[in-house]
């Protein structure tokens, strides 16, 4: 995956968000951030992974005991939208 692009953990639920930001904070430089529009999940925050280490990312994301999905955005949007891809839901 080029580095033109960024990763996002999507919740069910804010209190998944806010305990999971905790913990990756721990362990990554991370963002909390409105969900973004391209992407459809039930909790309106997500986590945005401020480095490209994908293996180390989905490393943490497999470490989860609750429901979130890992994406991959493109930096830059095409005609109003952005590359979304979905790497791993749980």
């Amino acid at each position: 995956m080029s580095e033109e692009v960024f990763y996002v953990i999507s919740f069910q639920t804010t209190s998944h968000s806010m305990q999971t930001e905790k913990m990756a904070k721990e362990l990554f430089d991370v963002t909390m951030i409105p969900t973004p529009r391209d992407i459809t999940a039930n909790c309106g925050l997500s986590i945005r992974f401020n480095e490209n280490n994908l293996e180390k990312i989905i490393e943490f994301h497999d470490s989860l005991n609750i429901p979130c999905d890992l994406y991959s955005l493109s930096l830059e949007a095409v005609d109003g939208k952005r590359e979304v891809k979905k790497i791993k839901p749980v």
